[in-house]
Parts: structure tokens; sequence; C-alpha cells
């Protein structure tokens, strides 16, 4: 417990020097691209472009709980990218800069922390792309919308325990980074991204809201579509 104590401490000290770095290494990464912070755009929207013609057009989904299917899938894939971009990152984090955690004396937890702050500010920017798609849908704001607030301190604060602990077990054991990748394609099918979790048998509904990637996910659609 207080070694738990002693790391959360040294994260919340830490936060603003990881920002700096998460948003410098941003900018340094985007400044060699061509189109530079137009892929923070790009990226997502190819995915769900991607997901939306399998799933709507080629599987005939043209609606989810009353919604386009477009929009629907818009609202949970939005969280995922996020949440998937931040744990595959910060997991293998400390091994990827092992070089620098050598040869410079900062805290372990910066490295995976960055990761987070990283991939959720992508995912800032990336909101405004869902938001102007609600409002061109005739999707109006509504005071739940400022409950996003509530998920997204909770999503920092799951992949913060979550990246701690598979960041430190890829340091060790190596293969566990490439088993988590097969890991994460699994929770995306049973996260209620491009299907909703209603679909499913009351009994086995019960057990799949405990994922809490899921949780987020519909969270994001109660605030956005169901209010």
């Amino acid at each position: 417990m207080k070694a738990a104590i002693t790391m959360i401490r040294e994260i919340v000290i830490h936060l603003p020097r990881t920002i700096r770095l998460a948003l410098y290494e941003n900018r340094s990464r985007r400044s060699q691209l061509l189109l530079g912070r137009i892929w923070d755009f790009l990226n997502p929207l190819f995915q769900i472009l991607i997901y939306w013609f399998v799933f709507s057009v080629g599987l005939k989904t043209e609606t989810r709980n009353g919604f386009p299917y477009a929009i629907w899938l818009m609202c949970g894939m939005m969280p995922w990218l996020a949440m998937n971009s931040s744990a595959v990152n910060a997991a293998n984090a400390i091994q990827y800069n092992a070089s620098v955690l050598k040869n410079v004396s900062i805290p372990v937890t910066i490295m995976p922390m960055k990761a987070i702050v990283k991939a959720y500010y992508e995912h800032l920017w990336t909101m405004w792309i869902l938001i102007v798609t609600l409002l061109f849908s005739r999707i109006w704001p509504t005071w739940h919308w400022l409950e996003l607030a509530y998920y997204l301190l909770a999503s920092w604060a799951f992949l913060t325990g979550f990246s701690l602990i598979t960041s430190s077990l890829s340091a060790v054991y190596r293969d566990f980074f490439e088993f988590l990748n097969p890991i994460m394609r699994l929770l995306f099918y049973i996260s209620s991204v491009v299907w909703p979790l209603e679909s499913l048998p009351e009994d086995l509904q019960s057990i799949m809201r405990l994922n809490p990637f899921a949780y987020i996910v519909e969270g994001y659609r109660k605030c956005l579509l169901y209010g």
C-alpha cells in the first residue's frame, strides 16, 4: 500500500513534466510528415470508415438502438482508439525507453504515463470529428455531454493502473507484450464497440459489463446519444 501511494504521488508531481514531454514528442513526430497534425484526424477517420464499410455496407447493418450505425459506431470507436493506443504504447514504454532510463535520472513512471497523455491529447482533437458529425446529424448537445468529463477521468484512472502493471510485466517478460496485442484485439470485439451488449443474453450481459473498456465505451454512448 505504501509503495502504491508513493507511486501515485510520483505520477502527480511529475505530471506537468510528463505532459511537456508527450507534447514535444508529438510535435516532433508530426513535423516530419507532409500532412503534419492532419493525421491526428485522418488515422481515426480511416479506421472508422473501414469498420463502417464492413458492418454497415457489407453486413447491411443500418441502425443500432435507433441511431444510424455510423454515428453509433463513432461514439464507441473514439474512446476505444484512445484506450487501445494508451494500453499498447504504455505497455512497451519502459522496454522501448530502456536506454534513456539507464542514462537519464527520471522516474520510470513517466514513460507509461507519457503514452497515455499522448493518446488522450490526440483523442481530444479527434473528438471534434465526432461532435461535428453529431451536429450535422441533428443530434444536439445536452447537459449530459458534460458527463464525458467523468468518463475521461475514469478511463485515465483505469489506464494508469493498467499501464503500470503491463509496462512492468513487459520490461521483465518481453513475451508479455506480444501476448498483449491479440488480447487487445479480442477486447475490441467484446467491449461493445461494433455491436451492443444488449444483443447478448442477460446473464452474459452481466459478465461482459465487468469489462472496464466496455464501461467507458458504453458511457460515451450514454452521454452523447441516450441521455
